[in-house]
């Protein structure tokens, strides 16, 4: 066992709170692939964006998904709220000896306590085990929201119990592109995000409107930071959302199926747009120290922005600016076009899954 707590990673990766409901699953002996996973709790289908914090989206929603995915599945599960991490500690402690599986959010990203053979032991995604004293899990567990991120502020433990029933799988499917079409269809905001097909149109603007202004490395270095772990979190939801579909394939028949088909060819036309978006979207890269030749060392990101508006009033420093403006500019144009041949597919492929609803509840008259 690993018993340095502070070998965890400091940033949490794509759909860690999915991930890690997939390792307690596995740890329970449940069999339920990720993609299967992702598909039932709308994982798949999600997308958010917000332009005044770039890197925001991918937090969001933290409990949503443990909650949907958990109901979807016929699993006993409860959200338990705590002001203070000493009542947080004692409840978990509780929890972990009475056999029940306790997840918490980490300042690493999702993890949760195994049972009582060791309740200080939290394994993390992939299987990875830490033991945490008292103190070092009070610096790791965070302080959040609530469900959808609008609850009360504190430390929140999601159990997951039983599971008394297996929902019938073509239900599940039902259920799952119902919360899909909600997720992409809605004009609403979470904690500054916005979502589905608007959040698509609001990057989209974001881009229009940062391509032309002169000299802002630091707008422009924050929307390059949607090309890393956020659209690898949007792409591997695609790619599940193919892989749900063709595994759920088998529980429609008839008009349902040529929906179906049909949602299934625009996720996997939305997976190839994704992956082109990875090699023309804007990148850090754009903003490495190979801009400055005598740039060396470790700086932070602040310090370097800093460094490179002070290298403007340095004329050759200037023209690599120009022409690197052009090359930015050239990139968004080129995502711009891409993101909107991706709407047209996401579009598509709810429209289709809203399809397959419709003949379904005809089916049930």
């Amino acid at each position: 066992m690993n018993s340095d707590a502070e070998s965890l990673s400091t940033a949490p990766k794509p759909d860690d709170s999915i991930h890690i409901v997939h390792e307690a699953l596995k740890y329970r002996k449940e069999e339920v692939s990720l993609p299967y996973l992702m598909g039932v709790s709308g994982e798949a289908f999600r997308f958010f964006y917000n332009r005044q914090q770039v890197e925001k989206g991918i937090r969001t929603t933290f409990y949503n998904p443990l909650r949907t995915a958990s109901k979807a599945l016929g699993f006993e599960h409860e959200l338990v709220y705590d002001d203070t991490f000493q009542v947080a500690w004692d409840r978990l402690q509780k929890n972990v000896q009475l056999g029940k599986i306790a997840l918490i959010p980490l300042l690493d990203g999702c993890s949760f306590l195994i049972e009582n053979d060791n309740p200080n032991t939290v394994v993390c995604q992939n299987g990875h085990r830490h033991e945490f004293s008292f103190d070092q899990l009070r610096k790791k567990w965070q302080r959040v929201d609530g469900f959808l991120e609008m609850g009360l502020n504190g430390y929140y433990q999601f159990i997951l119990g039983a599971r008394p029933h297996y929902p019938k799988e073509r239900e599940m499917a039902l259920g799952a592109f119902r919360g899909a079409s909600k997720l992409m269809r809605s004009r609403r905001k979470i904690s500054g995000c916005t979502m589905g097909i608007s959040a698509y149109e609001e990057l989209i603007s974001h881009l229009q409107r940062i391509m032309d202004q002169k000299q802002d490395t630091v707008k422009r270095y924050e929307i390059a930071k949607w090309n890393k772990e956020l659209l690898r979190q949007c792409l591997e939801g695609r790619r599940a959302a193919v892989s749900y579909l063709e595994i759920v394939w088998k529980d429609f028949e008839g008009e349902e199926l040529k929906h179906l088909e049909k949602a299934t060819v625009a996720y996997r036309n939305a997976v190839a747009l994704l992956e082109s978006l990875q090699t023309t979207f804007p990148s850090l890269q754009f903003f490495s120290e190979e801009t400055y030749s005598n740039s060396k060392g470790n700086y932070s990101e602040d310090s370097q922005l800093m460094r490179q508006r002070f290298a403007l009033k340095i004329p050759a420093f200037s023209k690599i600016w120009q022409t690197q403006s052009k090359h930015f500019k050239f990139s968004c144009q080129a995502s711009i076009k891409l993101l909107k041949k991706l709407v047209k597919f996401e579009t598509d492929g709810i429209s289709a899954l809203e399809d397959v609803i419709r003949v379904g509840e005809k089916l049930k008259m």
